[in-house]
């Protein structure tokens, strides 16, 4: 449900503006109405800061191993700045580091040249020279002509030395390259000394994560929250020379007494108004326990527009469904439901609706695995099993399995959230705009549900097609005079002919595909199946027969191929119900979306 909203036009004497602001945000309810116009540098700088400030605490807060003893004593800006230091002393000893082990695999087939002892023979009036040439292409009788002496042969090159004196002239057919200018060691010791300084750097983080972290949070906490006060003075209007401070906010309505008795006590002038058209009103969300764990699923696509309802206890049980469906072993469900559990123990508070939601996914998983009999990629219909073999022989007498019911539920689904998503549909253009322009949208509810129910009629009670085709007619007639000529009242008939034909062609082509698309709930449902049933397949037949050796290596292989088959399926089972929501469901639901979240002005604690 979307909480209504109330607008305030606040008007403040600008000598007691500062202390209303102050008030204002402590009371914490009131969205401030940001102006249409050009957000200034020094916002926009401060924006920038605040979130290098919060990559560096979400950088430290994955290095905490625990709590610690030590009191934490540490200025946030100074623990911020030595973050920002340290990661950049970090990146520069990583990007020499590169340069270092790029120059020790050069020279590593010279050897441990030293460059000072080159220079001092060079100024004895002898020199020396480095070649590579490929193998295939060295001539041994190159010795006979020059003081040559082979380095080292790697990778089909030979590195060798000329020695010449008084001219360093040297004519043989191979690469020259440039002497070392340092040695080996020394390129070695650099090399190490940067690695230990990385080590203490990051030792360095882990203490800071242990025992700075704090402060680094309250000091984010108080940018944001300069930052929300400069915001607020930004888009207040100065009227009257500078003297009256107005500002617009919005104020949920069960939050309007609240508001107004604080006003009164400020002295302030103030007027209500409810939304216009043209506004942007911010969206709260308020639902029951189970809809509200949903609403961050929500929240991935869109927060749905302040006029229009609010879908998320509709979609929630279809969600938790259709995961359920994906997923499709009662084994996987289990470890879910267990790891939703102990981590709801362990979590921040803001993390235990994730873990709650979690826990109705897992649910929904063990349910559906029950019902494909899979547990562990186990398949249950195949087993001895009282229930499931009794099931499984009963289906094989009518001549289908549970693999083609699962295929046909997959679908009914699919209709039933359509279905549902229309009926949604014409409830929202109803209380939107009126029942004249949602007549369209009841007649093509009639059209399918009146269609269903009698063809519901004739197989319940035996009664053929052709008895009921009078029934079937009428709800033609009635549907199609509504979705050709009336399918909004507040046109004329001719327009809405042709509108209505355009409609009908695209619902007709449309409500098609989107049928199809739920048939991937089958799909994934099946390959998490196999992938598990061949994980337990190759864990028997690669064990071996060795008494310890062989439980050892079984355990292994299921581990190892149930923790994959868990994670890649899990990973489908949340975005593919995802894309049926987001797409199939919103579309047939007439989801407008586009919602602003509500954000008051408050203090963070």
């Amino acid at each position: 449900m979307i909480i209504p909203m109330t607008k305030y036009s606040l008007l403040v004497y600008h000598r007691e503006y500062q202390d209303f602001l102050d008030r204002l945000r402590e009371l914490g309810v009131v969205h401030i109405v940001e102006k249409q116009r050009e957000i200034p540098d020094e916002i926009r700088d401060r924006y920038q800061y605040v979130d290098s400030v919060d990559k560096a605490t979400r950088f430290l807060l994955k290095r905490v191993t625990g709590p610690s003893a030590v009191p934490d004593e540490h200025d946030g800006k100074e623990v911020y700045e030595e973050v920002v230091r340290l990661q950049n002393q970090v990146e520069h000893n990583k990007s020499k580091l590169n340069s270092l082990k790029k120059d020790i695999h050069e020279l590593q087939p010279w050897g441990d040249f030293s460059y000072e002892s080159i220079k001092q023979m060079e100024e004895q009036g002898v020199f020396m020279k480095f070649f590579v040439s490929p193998v295939r292409k060295f001539d041994p009788a190159w010795k006979e002509d020059y003081t040559l002496e082979e380095i080292s042969t790697r990778e089909s090159q030979v590195y060798f030395v000329v020695i010449a004196t008084g001219t360093p002239e040297v004519d043989i057919p191979a690469e020259e390259v440039s002497p070392p200018t340092r040695s080996l060691t020394s390129l070695n010791e650099e090399k190490v000394k940067l690695e230990k300084q990385n080590e203490a750097i990051e030792s360095r983080f882990s203490y800071l994560a242990d025992t700075a972290l704090p402060s680094l949070e309250n000091y984010k906490r108080s940018l944001i929250q300069d930052l929300e006060y400069n915001k607020a003075v930004y888009n207040t209007s100065r009227e009257a020379d500078d003297r009256l401070m107005i500002l617009e906010g919005w104020v949920p309505r069960e939050s309007v007494e609240k508001v107004n008795s604080f006003i009164d006590s400020t002295g302030a002038a103030y007027v209500t108004s409810e939304p216009e058209e043209h506004e942007k009103v911010p969206v709260k969300l308020k639902n029951n326990g189970y809809a509200n764990k949903f609403e961050k699923i929500g929240e991935l696509y869109s927060l749905p527009n302040y006029k229009e309802l609010d879908v998320t206890p509709f979609f929630a049980p279809f969600y938790a469904l259709f995961f359920g469906f994906c997923l499709g072993d009662a084994g996987y469900g289990l470890l879910l439901v267990t790891a939703a559990i102990i981590a709801r123990a362990k979590v921040r508070e803001e993390l235990k609706p994730m873990a709650v939601l979690v826990s109705y996914l897992g649910l929904a998983t063990i349910f559906f695995g029950i019902v494909s009999g899979v547990f562990f990629g186990i398949l249950l219909y195949d087993t001895n099993l009282p229930v499931y073999r009794d099931i499984s022989a009963m289906l094989a007498e009518r001549g289908t399995d549970i693999n083609m019911l699962l295929f046909y539920l997959a679908i009914v689904l699919g209709a039933i959230q359509i279905i549902f998503g229309m009926i949604l549909k014409a409830a929202n253009e109803t209380i939107q705009f009126g029942w004249k322009f949602a007549v369209g949208t009841y007649g093509w509810l009639t059209l399918i549900i009146g269609g269903l129910l009698v063809y519901l009629v004739s197989v319940v009670t035996g009664i053929s097609m052709d008895s009921l085709m009078p029934a079937m007619y009428a709800v033609l007639v009635v549907s199609g005079i509504m979705i050709l000529f009336l399918n909004n009242l507040y046109r004329n008939v001719l327009t809405n002919f042709g509108i209505g034909l355009w409609n009908t062609y695209n619902m007709g082509t449309g409500l098609l595909g989107d049928l199809l698309s739920y048939i991937r709930l089958f799909a994934l449902g099946i390959s998490s199946a196999i992938l598990g049933l061949v994980f337990n397949t190759m864990a028997v037949a690669m064990s071996g027969n060795i008494p310890v050796v062989s439980v050892i290596v079984m355990v292994f292989i299921l581990a190892f191929g149930h923790s994959i088959n868990l994670f890649m399926s899990g990973l489908g089972s949340f975005v593919h119900p995802l894309r049926l929501t987001f797409v199939e469901f919103y579309k047939n639901a007439g989801f407008t979306g586009g919602g602003v979240k509500y954000d008051p002005f408050r203090k963070i604690n």
